[in-house]
């Protein structure tokens, strides 16, 4: 790859709309308005924490976890970061979201309360998994969210998204296989600014 490859992470979307309309509702959760300005704050805190503990481009950051704020930052972490996003369906079976962990090499896996017996599957599947987070209480050996936020937060306004180029993945979008098992359709940097780019047009 040369550097006419390169593009801009999508992650920058979420600081340019921070910077345009920081106190405009970006996610709203019955009486729970959180601003874009507050969003983008939060996502880079979590991306500083979670680069400082070693994830960086191209880990795979699987996510079981209900409709929530954390969710939905979860995916512009992992863009910033330059990690692959990797999303489950809450109502998939533990051993379903075990052969997502373990097909996509997983490195790290944030999950939702009451849902811990899923990163237990996860674990017996998936050797490369080192970093487990907690959107609640976390277990022995793993990380909470709330702590993430915490320790990233001093370094939050000076987090810079990692340099990216066309072809580098940010999204494992798992669909139905016809061999039995769910196969990851690769979503790219460049293909999703693509996207956003006809839908402005």
């Amino acid at each position: 790859m040369t550097g006419i490859d390169n593009v801009m992470n999508l992650g920058e979307l979420l600081n340019q709309i921070a910077r345009r309309y920081p106190d405009a509702p970006g996610f709203i959760r019955g009486d729970q308005v959180h601003t874009w300005r507050s969003i983008s704050q939060r996502v880079d805190s979590v991306a500083a924490a979670l680069r400082a503990r070693g994830l960086g481009k191209g880990d795979k950051l699987l996510v079981h976890s209900r409709n929530n704020l954390p969710l939905f930052e979860s995916a512009w972490v992992a863009f910033r970061l330059g990690a692959v996003w990797v999303p489950t369906n809450v109502r998939i079976t533990p051993p379903e979201a075990a052969y997502l962990g373990s097909s996509s090499g997983a490195v790290a896996m944030l999950y939702d309360e009451g849902l811990a017996h899923y990163v237990d599957a996860v674990r017996a599947e998936s050797p490369a998994l080192r970093q487990v987070i907690a959107i609640s209480e976390p277990r022995a050996g793993e990380l909470s969210y709330g702590q993430l936020l915490d320790e990233g937060a001093p370094y939050a306004s000076t987090f810079r998204a990692a340099d990216v180029n066309y072809h580098d993945p940010l999204w494992f979008f798992y669909t139905s296989g016809t061999t039995g098992h769910p196969k990851a359709g690769v979503l790219t940097h460049g293909q999703m600014a693509f996207v956003v780019n006809n839908h402005i047009a």
